[in-house]
């Protein structure tokens, strides 16, 4: 009875774990991406701006147009009695029946000829701002994709690195077995036996590290597509490269450019240098716009207006108007002088901020070419360490066999090759990241 219990147990842990792997997603690099343009946050704080950006250049757009002001109004005089009786030199005298309805309409067109340049200006300030919100937008988008590259790969990293540090656990369990067995058969030392057991109980401590790591990596990608953090995912590995010939790196860097290049690519191509550069053209026509306070401005205006104590005779008691009104600004308190060095300030300031997005855009491609220099040596060098080191442990296991080596040097070369395997690992994987942070410094990620 007691065995067919645990066999309902274990299959009903078998079912349950077979459902889970069923329902965990899996995504690939693409996909990842995709959802991350839909999903994150920075994105919809970008596209919210587009939209308030286009209200503000059709707002502006509108001041070449009329402006139409229709008023309606009805008014009754509640007491009518004393309305009808009036003093004049101490004498009361009471006048005819006054109506004590009255209405009254009236339509107004007005029409801006001239305004200083101002509605000109505005016009281009708003569609320089909306140009700038647009460019800005495409920035947040190669932001956001970089953040997916980075935890993407580092969940592959991660589970590349779990991977390898799993199997390293499983052949130290078997050696453990192996050691017990020669104990037991008095060949070895009890000793041996008791370093084994240490250094499977520090590798099963690195297990469970690597898999915290795991986690965590899933959980930072989740959060970087917008998705809630604490779904279980996986990834599809080969959607980045497993290793990189040197014909591969060398044609990567003939691609790029040298400095100069790259300097050049990321000052024409980068949307954050566009934008403020867009940015300082708006404030440009701002100037413009605070400028024309000094100006005066001409409009025609026209219309139509009808009062009367009963709702007819619109044709008989309408009249209609048209005019021109002359605004000259003689003294406005220093208004116009005060938004003229507000608009001044802005744009220096903007011209400091594009100054300094230049330098920090310069350093992040000599940093991103230092990066790229250093993966491509760690890349090679790790390479022959890995083939160094399977080669070491694997005359140390037969020299251990053959007991002419203890199993403290054992322990070290099989130490030796799961470090190597985990360099390689990162080294594979730092590459690919440099190859996409170089990219991005120029501006240039979503075109490779």
């Amino acid at each position: 009875m007691k065995r067919i219990f645990v066999c309902l147990l274990f299959f009903t842990f078998f079912i349950a774990y077979s459902q889970e792997k069923a329902t965990k997603k899996v995504y690939s690099l693409d996909e990842c991406l995709a959802i991350a343009r839909e999903s994150n946050p920075q994105i919809k704080i970008a596209e919210s701006q587009i939209s308030t950006a286009g209200a503000e250049i059709t707002s502006a757009f509108g001041n070449y147009l009329p402006s139409a002001n229709f008023n309606m109004g009805y008014t009754r005089q509640l007491n009518v009695e004393s309305g009808q009786k009036i003093n004049i030199g101490g004498q009361t005298i009471v006048v005819g029946r006054i109506e004590p309805n009255s209405y009254n309409m009236s339509l107004t067109l007005n029409y801006n000829l001239f305004d200083g340049f101002a509605r000109e200006a505005q016009y281009s300030s708003a569609k320089e701002n909306l140009n700038s919100v647009y460019s800005k937008y495409s920035q947040a988008l190669q932001d956001v994709e970089i953040n997916v590259y980075r935890t993407y790969v580092n969940v592959l990293r991660t589970k590349k690195i779990l991977e390898a540090r799993r199997q390293d656990f499983e052949v130290a369990r078997k050696e453990l077995e192996r050691v017990e067995a020669r104990y037991k058969a008095g060949a070895v030392p009890y000793a041996n036996v008791l370093t084994q057991e240490a250094e499977l109980a520090n590798k099963e401590i690195l297990v469970i590290q690597a898999e915290n790591d795991l986690k965590n990596a899933k959980a930072n990608l989740l959060i970087a597509m917008g998705l809630k953090p604490e779904v279980d995912i996986d990834v599809k590995e080969e959607d980045v490269k497993a290793d990189f010939s040197e014909e591969e790196i060398n044609k990567f860097r003939a691609e790029v450019g040298d400095y100069e290049t790259l300097v050049k690519k990321a000052l024409s191509n980068r949307s954050d240098m566009l934008a403020i550069e867009q940015q300082i053209a708006s404030s440009r026509a701002n100037l413009t716009i605070a400028r024309a306070g000094y100006f005066p401005s001409l409009s025609a205006f026209g219309g139509w207006s009808w009062a009367n104590n009963e709702f007819r005779n619109f044709s008989d008691l309408g009249r209609s108007f048209v005019g021109l009104s002359l605004r000259i600004p003689i003294f406005e308190n220093f208004k116009s002088n005060y938004q003229i060095e507000l608009a001044r300030a802005q744009i220096l300031q903007l011209e400091m901020q594009k100054l300094q997005l230049e330098q920090t855009v310069r350093n992040q491609i000599i940093q991103a070419m230092n990066n790229l220099e250093s993966a491509e040596k760690q890349l090679v060098a790790a390479k022959k360490s890995l083939e160094s080191a399977q080669k070491n442990f694997e005359s140390a296991q037969e020299r251990y066999r053959l007991g002419s080596i203890g199993i403290v040097d054992y322990v070290y070369a099989n130490n030796l090759l799961i470090s190597s395997k985990i360099n390689h690992i990162n080294s594979i994987y730092n590459y690919y990241q440099a190859q996409k942070e170089l990219l991005y410094s120029i501006g240039s990620l979503n075109s490779k």
